[in-house]
Protein backbone atom coordinates (compact mmCIF):
# COMPACT_ATOMS: atom_id res chain seq x y z
CA UNK A 1 0.00 0.00 0.00
CA UNK A 2 1.38 3.44 -1.25
CA UNK A 3 2.16 5.92 2.14
CA UNK A 4 0.88 9.14 0.07
CA UNK A 5 1.77 11.56 2.89
CA UNK A 6 5.77 10.10 2.49
CA UNK A 7 5.17 10.50 -1.48
CA UNK A 8 3.46 13.65 -1.45
CA UNK A 9 6.74 14.61 0.45
CA UNK A 10 8.66 14.35 -2.97
CA UNK A 11 6.56 16.57 -4.84
CA UNK A 12 7.70 20.49 -4.44
CA UNK A 13 4.80 21.82 -6.12
CA UNK A 14 2.40 20.16 -2.82
CA UNK A 15 4.77 21.78 -0.34
CA UNK A 16 4.74 25.05 -2.30
CA UNK A 17 1.11 25.61 -3.41
CA UNK A 18 -1.73 24.93 -1.10
CA UNK A 19 -3.79 22.70 -3.87
CA UNK A 20 -5.41 19.48 -4.25
CA UNK A 21 -4.29 18.25 -7.86
CA UNK A 22 -6.56 16.14 -9.78
CA UNK A 23 -5.96 16.95 -13.31
CA UNK A 24 -3.28 13.62 -13.57
CA UNK A 25 -4.90 12.59 -16.87
CA UNK A 26 -4.19 16.27 -18.54
CA UNK A 27 -0.36 16.30 -16.81
CA UNK A 28 1.40 14.58 -13.52
CA UNK A 29 3.25 16.70 -10.67
CA UNK A 30 7.15 15.99 -11.11
CA UNK A 31 9.15 14.46 -7.78
CA UNK A 32 12.27 15.93 -6.62
CA UNK A 33 14.07 12.96 -8.07
CA UNK A 34 13.41 13.71 -11.50
CA UNK A 35 13.94 17.39 -11.19
CA UNK A 36 17.08 16.99 -9.83
CA UNK A 37 17.95 14.93 -12.79
CA UNK A 38 16.70 17.46 -14.84
CA UNK A 39 19.31 19.48 -13.17
CA UNK A 40 22.49 17.28 -13.52
CA UNK A 41 22.34 17.01 -16.93
CA UNK A 42 22.70 20.73 -17.28
CA UNK A 43 24.95 21.25 -14.25
CA UNK A 44 27.13 18.67 -15.01
CA UNK A 45 26.37 16.39 -18.51
CA UNK A 46 25.24 19.03 -21.13
CA UNK A 47 26.69 17.60 -24.46
CA UNK A 48 24.94 16.37 -27.47
CA UNK A 49 24.26 12.28 -27.91
CA UNK A 50 26.13 10.34 -30.71
CA UNK A 51 28.11 12.94 -31.71
CA UNK A 52 30.99 14.37 -29.68
CA UNK A 53 34.37 11.74 -30.06
CA UNK A 54 35.24 13.49 -26.09
CA UNK A 55 34.23 11.72 -22.41
CA UNK A 56 31.62 14.03 -21.45
CA UNK A 57 29.23 13.24 -25.24
CA UNK A 58 30.34 9.15 -24.47
CA UNK A 59 28.81 9.94 -20.73
CA UNK A 60 25.56 11.65 -21.94
CA UNK A 61 25.39 9.73 -24.61
CA UNK A 62 26.09 6.39 -22.15
CA UNK A 63 23.04 7.83 -19.90
CA UNK A 64 20.63 8.85 -22.71
CA UNK A 65 20.98 5.18 -23.94
CA UNK A 66 20.42 4.13 -20.51
CA UNK A 67 17.33 5.79 -20.07
CA UNK A 68 16.15 3.78 -23.61
CA UNK A 69 17.05 0.74 -22.16
CA UNK A 70 14.65 1.32 -19.11
CA UNK A 71 11.88 1.98 -21.16
CA UNK A 72 12.67 -0.78 -23.50
CA UNK A 73 12.55 -3.13 -19.66
CA UNK A 74 9.59 -1.33 -18.40
CA UNK A 75 6.88 -2.16 -21.26
CA UNK A 76 8.48 -5.51 -21.56
CA UNK A 77 10.30 -4.95 -24.95
CA UNK A 78 12.51 -7.30 -27.23
CA UNK A 79 14.62 -4.59 -27.86
CA UNK A 80 15.42 -0.89 -26.98
CA UNK A 81 15.81 -0.74 -30.66
CA UNK A 82 12.25 -0.61 -30.74
CA UNK A 83 11.87 2.32 -28.38
CA UNK A 84 12.02 5.40 -30.43
CA UNK A 85 11.75 9.35 -28.29
CA UNK A 86 9.13 11.66 -29.47
CA UNK A 87 8.61 15.27 -28.14
CA UNK A 88 4.71 13.61 -27.15
CA UNK A 89 2.54 10.97 -27.43
CA UNK A 90 0.75 12.42 -29.98
CA UNK A 91 4.11 13.04 -32.62
CA UNK A 92 3.99 9.43 -31.94
CA UNK A 93 1.16 9.26 -33.46
CA UNK A 94 1.82 11.55 -36.07
CA UNK A 95 4.87 9.44 -36.82
CA UNK A 96 2.78 6.21 -37.49
CA UNK A 97 0.61 7.81 -39.76
CA UNK A 98 3.08 9.51 -41.89
CA UNK A 99 5.10 7.04 -42.48
CA UNK A 100 2.19 4.22 -43.26
CA UNK A 101 1.36 6.78 -45.66
CA UNK A 102 4.64 7.02 -47.48
CA UNK A 103 4.69 3.38 -47.79
CA UNK A 104 4.05 3.09 -51.71
CA UNK A 105 2.32 -0.16 -51.48
CA UNK A 106 -0.31 0.17 -48.81
CA UNK A 107 -3.81 1.11 -49.04
CA UNK A 108 -7.04 0.44 -47.73
CA UNK A 109 -9.25 1.08 -44.51
CA UNK A 110 -8.70 2.80 -41.43
CA UNK A 111 -10.42 2.35 -37.95
CA UNK A 112 -10.09 4.39 -35.14
CA UNK A 113 -13.09 4.87 -32.01
CA UNK A 114 -15.37 7.26 -30.98
CA UNK A 115 -13.77 7.19 -27.61
CA UNK A 116 -10.65 8.55 -29.22
CA UNK A 117 -8.57 11.55 -28.22
CA UNK A 118 -7.74 13.92 -31.14
CA UNK A 119 -4.56 12.72 -31.38
CA UNK A 120 -5.39 9.63 -32.57
CA UNK A 121 -8.29 11.10 -34.91
CA UNK A 122 -6.25 14.14 -36.63
CA UNK A 123 -2.97 12.11 -38.03
CA UNK A 124 -5.39 10.13 -39.63
CA UNK A 125 -7.50 12.63 -41.03
CA UNK A 126 -4.73 14.32 -42.66
CA UNK A 127 -3.74 10.96 -44.26
CA UNK A 128 -6.95 9.97 -45.80
CA UNK A 129 -8.03 13.81 -46.91
CA UNK A 130 -7.69 13.94 -50.38
CA UNK A 131 -6.03 10.23 -50.38
CA UNK A 132 -7.46 7.65 -53.29
CA UNK A 133 -5.51 4.97 -51.19
CA UNK A 134 -7.13 5.22 -47.48
CA UNK A 135 -10.08 5.80 -46.15
CA UNK A 136 -11.28 6.62 -42.40
CA UNK A 137 -13.82 4.82 -40.09
CA UNK A 138 -15.36 5.04 -36.64
CA UNK A 139 -15.94 2.38 -34.10
CA UNK A 140 -19.14 2.94 -32.07
CA UNK A 141 -19.67 3.05 -28.51
CA UNK A 142 -22.30 2.02 -26.55
CA UNK A 143 -24.67 3.58 -24.23
CA UNK A 144 -22.76 2.67 -21.78
CA UNK A 145 -19.35 3.89 -22.71
CA UNK A 146 -17.58 0.98 -23.68
CA UNK A 147 -16.38 0.04 -27.42
CA UNK A 148 -18.94 -2.12 -29.26
CA UNK A 149 -17.21 -4.93 -30.21
CA UNK A 150 -20.20 -6.08 -32.44
CA UNK A 151 -19.79 -3.19 -34.12
CA UNK A 152 -15.58 -3.52 -34.56
CA UNK A 153 -16.17 -7.14 -36.00
CA UNK A 154 -18.43 -5.93 -38.80
CA UNK A 155 -16.14 -3.10 -39.95
CA UNK A 156 -13.27 -5.04 -39.80
CA UNK A 157 -12.39 -6.87 -42.71
CA UNK A 158 -9.42 -7.99 -45.44
CA UNK A 159 -9.32 -4.12 -46.57
CA UNK A 160 -8.26 -2.75 -43.16
CA UNK A 161 -5.08 -1.71 -42.94
CA UNK A 162 -4.47 -0.45 -39.35
CA UNK A 163 -7.28 -0.65 -36.10
CA UNK A 164 -5.98 2.82 -33.91
CA UNK A 165 -7.47 3.26 -29.94
CA UNK A 166 -6.72 4.14 -26.38
CA UNK A 167 -5.97 1.70 -24.26
CA UNK A 168 -8.24 4.09 -21.52
CA UNK A 169 -10.29 6.42 -22.74
CA UNK A 170 -9.23 9.69 -21.18
CA UNK A 171 -13.01 10.88 -20.86
CA UNK A 172 -14.63 7.65 -20.02
CA UNK A 173 -12.17 5.75 -18.05
CA UNK A 174 -13.16 2.91 -20.22
CA UNK A 175 -10.41 -0.07 -19.80
CA UNK A 176 -10.40 -1.51 -23.50
CA UNK A 177 -10.15 -5.32 -24.40
CA UNK A 178 -6.36 -4.74 -25.59
CA UNK A 179 -6.05 -8.75 -26.28
CA UNK A 180 -9.28 -9.02 -28.00
CA UNK A 181 -9.15 -5.83 -30.17
CA UNK A 182 -5.74 -6.90 -31.41
CA UNK A 183 -6.60 -10.20 -32.09
CA UNK A 184 -9.20 -9.85 -34.36
CA UNK A 185 -7.18 -7.09 -35.97
CA UNK A 186 -4.35 -9.65 -36.69
CA UNK A 187 -6.76 -12.00 -37.89
CA UNK A 188 -7.35 -9.56 -40.67
CA UNK A 189 -4.05 -8.77 -41.13
CA UNK A 190 -4.46 -5.22 -39.79
CA UNK A 191 -1.62 -3.05 -37.83
CA UNK A 192 -2.61 -2.48 -34.11
CA UNK A 193 -1.35 0.90 -33.12
CA UNK A 194 -2.54 1.45 -28.84
CA UNK A 195 -2.74 5.42 -27.36
CA UNK A 196 -1.36 4.10 -23.87
CA UNK A 197 -0.90 7.57 -22.32
CA UNK A 198 -3.76 6.73 -19.79
CA UNK A 199 -2.97 3.17 -19.14
CA UNK A 200 1.15 3.06 -18.89
CA UNK A 201 1.35 5.63 -15.58
CA UNK A 202 -1.12 3.14 -13.71
CA UNK A 203 -1.03 -0.05 -14.71
CA UNK A 204 1.41 -2.75 -15.44
CA UNK A 205 1.49 -3.69 -19.56
CA UNK A 206 3.85 -6.46 -21.32
CA UNK A 207 4.20 -5.29 -24.88
CA UNK A 208 4.90 -9.14 -25.67
CA UNK A 209 1.67 -10.12 -24.27
CA UNK A 210 -0.20 -7.85 -25.72
CA UNK A 211 1.37 -8.22 -29.79
CA UNK A 212 0.88 -4.55 -30.45
CA UNK A 213 2.66 -3.55 -33.57
CA UNK A 214 2.78 0.35 -32.01
CA UNK A 215 1.82 1.62 -28.86
CA UNK A 216 2.83 5.74 -27.82
CA UNK A 217 2.76 7.42 -24.40
CA UNK A 218 3.94 10.57 -22.65
CA UNK A 219 6.06 11.07 -20.03
CA UNK A 220 4.43 14.23 -18.51
CA UNK A 221 1.83 11.57 -17.27
CA UNK A 222 3.34 9.54 -15.42
CA UNK A 223 5.77 11.58 -13.17
CA UNK A 224 8.46 12.84 -16.10
CA UNK A 225 9.49 15.96 -17.79
CA UNK A 226 7.09 17.52 -20.48
CA UNK A 227 8.32 17.36 -24.29
CA UNK A 228 9.29 13.95 -24.28
CA UNK A 229 7.29 10.86 -25.42
CA UNK A 230 7.65 7.08 -26.42
CA UNK A 231 7.00 5.65 -29.62
CA UNK A 232 7.18 1.47 -29.53
CA UNK A 233 7.40 -0.64 -32.92
CA UNK A 234 8.13 -3.81 -33.46
CA UNK A 235 11.56 -4.04 -34.92
CA UNK A 236 10.69 -5.30 -38.59
CA UNK A 237 8.45 -2.40 -38.98
CA UNK A 238 10.28 -0.02 -38.41
CA UNK A 239 12.92 -1.58 -40.15
CA UNK A 240 10.22 -0.70 -43.37
CA UNK A 241 9.04 2.53 -42.37
CA UNK A 242 10.24 5.60 -44.40
CA UNK A 243 11.03 8.56 -41.92
CA UNK A 244 8.46 11.28 -41.84
CA UNK A 245 11.27 13.76 -41.02
CA UNK A 246 14.33 14.34 -41.91
CA UNK A 247 17.61 15.81 -40.27
CA UNK A 248 20.65 14.94 -38.69
CA UNK A 249 22.09 12.29 -36.93
CA UNK A 250 19.54 10.31 -38.99
CA UNK A 251 21.48 8.96 -41.81
CA UNK A 252 24.29 6.78 -42.55
CA UNK A 253 25.15 8.48 -45.86
CA UNK A 254 23.89 11.30 -48.16
CA UNK A 255 24.72 12.73 -51.31
CA UNK A 256 22.94 14.92 -53.55
CA UNK A 257 21.44 12.06 -55.25
CA UNK A 258 20.97 9.56 -53.04
CA UNK A 259 20.41 9.14 -48.97
CA UNK A 260 20.81 5.84 -46.46
CA UNK A 261 18.74 5.88 -43.52
CA UNK A 262 20.27 5.09 -39.98
CA UNK A 263 19.01 2.01 -38.48
CA UNK A 264 15.92 2.40 -35.92
CA UNK A 265 15.75 4.29 -34.21
CA UNK A 266 17.63 6.99 -35.16
CA UNK A 267 16.37 7.41 -38.03
CA UNK A 268 12.98 8.06 -36.08
CA UNK A 269 15.15 10.72 -33.99
CA UNK A 270 16.30 13.31 -36.28
CA UNK A 271 18.37 16.48 -35.04
CA UNK A 272 19.20 17.14 -31.50
CA UNK A 273 16.39 15.36 -29.30
CA UNK A 274 15.10 16.78 -25.34
CA UNK A 275 18.00 15.22 -23.84
CA UNK A 276 17.68 16.49 -20.66
CA UNK A 277 14.52 15.59 -20.68
CA UNK A 278 15.02 11.41 -21.86
CA UNK A 279 18.35 11.25 -19.69
CA UNK A 280 15.73 12.49 -16.57
CA UNK A 281 12.81 9.78 -17.98
CA UNK A 282 15.42 7.29 -16.70
CA UNK A 283 14.76 8.33 -13.29
CA UNK A 284 11.31 9.06 -13.65
CA UNK A 285 10.64 5.37 -14.52
CA UNK A 286 13.32 4.25 -11.52
CA UNK A 287 10.72 6.46 -8.96
CA UNK A 288 7.87 4.92 -10.41
CA UNK A 289 9.05 1.15 -10.07
CA UNK A 290 10.22 2.08 -6.70
CA UNK A 291 6.59 2.64 -5.71
CA UNK A 292 5.54 -0.76 -7.91
CA UNK A 293 3.24 -0.27 -10.73
CA UNK A 294 0.85 -2.53 -9.28
CA UNK A 295 0.56 -0.57 -5.85
CA UNK A 296 -0.55 2.47 -7.87
CA UNK A 297 -2.69 1.21 -10.00
CA UNK A 298 -4.30 -0.50 -6.58
CA UNK A 299 -4.52 3.16 -5.11
CA UNK A 300 -5.65 5.03 -7.81
CA UNK A 301 -8.69 2.15 -8.24
CA UNK A 302 -9.67 2.79 -4.75
CA UNK A 303 -9.74 6.48 -5.52
CA UNK A 304 -11.68 6.44 -8.27
CA UNK A 305 -14.24 3.80 -6.77
CA UNK A 306 -14.26 6.48 -3.76
CA UNK A 307 -15.30 9.38 -5.88
CA UNK A 308 -17.76 7.10 -8.50
CA UNK A 309 -19.33 5.89 -5.46
CA UNK A 310 -19.65 9.86 -3.49
CA UNK A 311 -20.73 11.62 -6.87
CA UNK A 312 -22.73 8.75 -7.24
CA UNK A 313 -24.99 9.36 -4.50
CA UNK A 314 -25.46 13.01 -5.43
CA UNK A 315 -28.74 12.92 -7.06
CA UNK A 316 -27.82 16.51 -9.60
CA UNK A 317 -24.96 14.67 -10.77
CA UNK A 318 -24.21 12.70 -13.81
CA UNK A 319 -21.79 10.10 -14.05
CA UNK A 320 -20.21 9.05 -17.83
CA UNK A 321 -18.37 6.20 -18.49
CA UNK A 322 -18.51 2.43 -17.59
CA UNK A 323 -21.13 1.46 -15.07
CA UNK A 324 -20.51 -0.07 -11.70
CA UNK A 325 -18.80 -3.43 -11.79
CA UNK A 326 -16.28 -2.75 -14.94
CA UNK A 327 -12.98 -2.21 -14.98
CA UNK A 328 -12.76 1.96 -15.45
CA UNK A 329 -9.15 4.19 -15.25
CA UNK A 330 -8.02 6.11 -12.89
CA UNK A 331 -10.29 9.23 -14.05
CA UNK A 332 -13.48 9.85 -13.56
CA UNK A 333 -15.64 12.67 -15.68
CA UNK A 334 -19.70 14.11 -14.77
CA UNK A 335 -21.45 17.04 -14.96
CA UNK A 336 -23.54 19.11 -12.18
CA UNK A 337 -27.13 19.61 -13.68
CA UNK A 338 -27.72 23.54 -13.75
CA UNK A 339 -23.78 24.35 -13.95
CA UNK A 340 -21.59 24.64 -16.63
CA UNK A 341 -18.46 22.52 -16.17
CA UNK A 342 -15.89 25.44 -16.47
CA UNK A 343 -17.75 27.45 -14.29
CA UNK A 344 -17.71 24.10 -11.80
CA UNK A 345 -14.31 23.83 -12.10
CA UNK A 346 -13.77 27.96 -11.40
CA UNK A 347 -15.92 27.60 -8.25
CA UNK A 348 -13.67 24.26 -6.75
CA UNK A 349 -10.30 26.41 -7.39
CA UNK A 350 -11.87 29.14 -5.64
CA UNK A 351 -13.39 27.46 -3.26
CA UNK A 352 -10.81 24.54 -1.78
CA UNK A 353 -7.92 25.45 -4.03
CA UNK A 354 -8.91 22.38 -5.72
CA UNK A 355 -7.91 21.57 -9.67
CA UNK A 356 -9.96 19.59 -12.23
CA UNK A 357 -10.62 19.54 -16.07
CA UNK A 358 -13.48 21.02 -17.20
CA UNK A 359 -13.97 21.20 -21.04
CA UNK A 360 -14.11 18.37 -23.93
CA UNK A 361 -10.65 16.58 -23.27
CA UNK A 362 -9.63 16.77 -26.60
CA UNK A 363 -12.14 14.03 -27.32
CA UNK A 364 -14.89 16.31 -29.72
CA UNK A 365 -16.40 13.30 -31.42
CA UNK A 366 -16.79 11.60 -28.20
CA UNK A 367 -18.31 14.47 -26.98
CA UNK A 368 -20.96 14.49 -29.60
CA UNK A 369 -21.80 10.87 -29.72
CA UNK A 370 -22.78 11.35 -25.60
CA UNK A 371 -24.95 14.30 -26.74
CA UNK A 372 -22.53 16.55 -24.70
CA UNK A 373 -21.01 20.23 -25.11
CA UNK A 374 -18.19 19.85 -22.58
CA UNK A 375 -17.98 17.54 -19.19
CA UNK A 376 -15.85 18.02 -15.90
CA UNK A 377 -12.70 15.50 -15.33
CA UNK A 378 -11.22 14.27 -12.13
CA UNK A 379 -8.37 12.17 -12.65
CA UNK A 380 -5.69 10.70 -9.21
CA UNK A 381 -2.43 9.53 -9.35
CA UNK A 382 -0.17 8.73 -6.26
CA UNK A 383 0.12 11.26 -4.88
CA UNK A 384 -3.58 12.20 -3.95
CA UNK A 385 -5.70 10.64 -0.55
CA UNK A 386 -9.00 9.97 -0.06
CA UNK A 387 -9.14 13.11 2.04
CA UNK A 388 -8.84 14.70 -1.43
CA UNK A 389 -11.47 12.79 -3.05
CA UNK A 390 -13.62 13.98 0.18
CA UNK A 391 -13.16 17.85 -0.10
CA UNK A 392 -13.60 17.32 -3.96
CA UNK A 393 -17.04 16.17 -3.15
CA UNK A 394 -17.81 19.06 -0.51
CA UNK A 395 -16.79 21.40 -2.78
CA UNK A 396 -19.11 19.95 -5.26
CA UNK A 397 -22.07 20.29 -2.95
CA UNK A 398 -20.58 23.79 -2.25
CA UNK A 399 -20.73 25.11 -5.55
CA UNK A 400 -23.89 23.58 -6.37
CA UNK A 401 -25.95 25.79 -3.52
CA UNK A 402 -23.87 28.90 -4.35
CA UNK A 403 -24.21 28.04 -8.67
CA UNK A 404 -27.17 25.72 -8.91
CA UNK A 405 -29.87 26.97 -6.12
CA UNK A 406 -29.43 23.66 -4.19
CA UNK A 407 -30.27 24.28 -0.78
Amino acid sequence: MLNVKDVKRDFPVLKNRDVIYLDNAATTLTPEPVIQSLSDYYENLGASVHRGIYHLADETTEKYESSRNRVADFIGADSPDEIVFTKNCTEGLNIIAYSLHLWSDMEGKILVTEMDHHSNILPWKFMVDGSERFELEYVDVTKDGVLDIEDYKSKLSSETVAVGFPGISNVLGTVNPVEKITDLAHENDALVIMDGAQWLPHRPFDILEHDLDFLTFSAHKMLGPTGLGVLYGKKELLNRMPPPFGGGEMVLNVTRGEVKWSDPPQKFEPGTTPIAQIVAFGSTLKYLEGLEIAEIEEHVNGLTRRAVNRLSGIPYVNIYGPREGEPRGGLVSFNVEGIHPHDLATALDSLDNIAIRAGLHCAQPLHEVMGLNSSARVSFYVYNASEDVDRFIDAVKEAKKILGGEK
